[in-house]
């Protein structure tokens, strides 16, 4: 899985790099994170504050230990909200009984 992201918000390489890496783990499954084992960041363009000096390659690759730094910036995931009590459960209507008789109306 790739994300996309280009140099023309107000932020800078370090924001863009976060914002991708949030989209990305949005299509993980809920058990999963992002670790420096199973992420990498492309980046084309000029260095970023957490890479070495220097660096004036138009392309790289960043893997393990130096995304490190932009995984532990990155906001808490979010839980699911819980799951709506069902109403049978919280008392307030009657269990169904499960037979099939027709029910009697009275006017």
């Amino acid at each position: 899985m790739y994300v996309c992201i280009s140099n023309t918000s107000t932020g800078g390489l370090e924001d863009l790099i976060r914002h991708g890496l949030h989209a990305l783990r949005e299509t993980l499954q809920q058990d999963k994170e992002l670790t420096t084992n199973n992420t990498s960041i492309g980046i084309v363009g000029p260095s970023g504050v957490h890479e070495a000096a220097g660096t004036s390659v138009d392309f790289r690759i960043l893997e393990g230990p130096p995304i490190e730094a932009y995984l532990q910036t990155m906001q808490p995931k979010e839980l699911p909200p819980p799951a709506p009590v069902p109403a049978a459960a919280s008392g307030s209507a009657p269990p169904p009984t499960g037979s099939d008789e027709d029910v009697q109306m009275s006017e």
